[in-house]
């Protein structure tokens, strides 16, 4: 057997195995995950593009192109995690909140001026005024625990994902993935219902 028949042969059994598989397959999701390869393969050529404009902006303008340099680096991020959302079915992975019986509470992550906090939502989606916060304890076994006698836990959401582009000014700009259903839905796939336990 040569060595290209074994690298062919350990990636189909690492396919059989869903070693090699994205995230979002490996718990469930299903989706046509050679076309979003193939998708996610044409992000991170874009993305190649885009870095290279960069770099040649530099060779011939050294930093007094300092601006496009950056807007060009930032698109090729943006490329690059759209790539990597494209992998995983258009999907991703969050956070979200958790009663005690294991139920999604209807609430959205926000972040202000003390850090992320939860908005808790009424049952059209809005916001009720009330919050509340994940608890800041090092030990996951106590974080855990604190959360729970605030009367949920935090566990783990596989919902719709886009990229987004955030920033205080032209030099703190960056690229971050973020949910594309507004932060709350029902209908996402548990992973981690803040108990160890995968939903249905």
């Amino acid at each position: 057997m040569t060595r290209e028949e074994e690298t062919k042969l350990a990636k189909e059994m690492a396919e059989e195995l869903g070693i090699n598989l994205p995230y979002a397959a490996q718990v469930g999701f299903g989706y046509d995950v050679e076309a979003a390869r193939k998708k996610a393969a044409d992000q991170r050529e874009l993305g190649r593009q885009w870095e290279r404009e960069a770099h040649d902006s530099y060779d011939r303008c050294d930093t007094d192109g300092a601006l496009s340099q950056q807007a060009s680096q930032i698109t090729a991020q943006r490329y690059r995690l759209q790539a990597d959302v494209a992998e995983n079915g258009g999907m991703w992975s969050f956070p979200a909140l958790f009663d005690l019986k294991g139920d999604l509470i209807p609430a959205r992550e926000a972040y202000g001026q003390y850090g992320a906090f939860w908005s808790l939502l009424d049952e059209h989606g809005n916001r009720t005024g009330r919050i509340t916060k994940d608890s800041a304890a090092r030990s996951e076994a106590v974080r855990i625990r604190n959360n729970a006698k605030k009367g949920f836990y935090v566990g783990e959401v596989l919902a719709p994902a886009r990229v987004i582009t955030r920033g205080q000014s032209a030099t703190s700009v960056a690229c971050f993935i973020d949910r594309a259903d507004g932060g709350w839905n029902s209908d996402v796939l548990v992973i981690d219902n803040g108990q160890g336990e995968a939903g249905e």
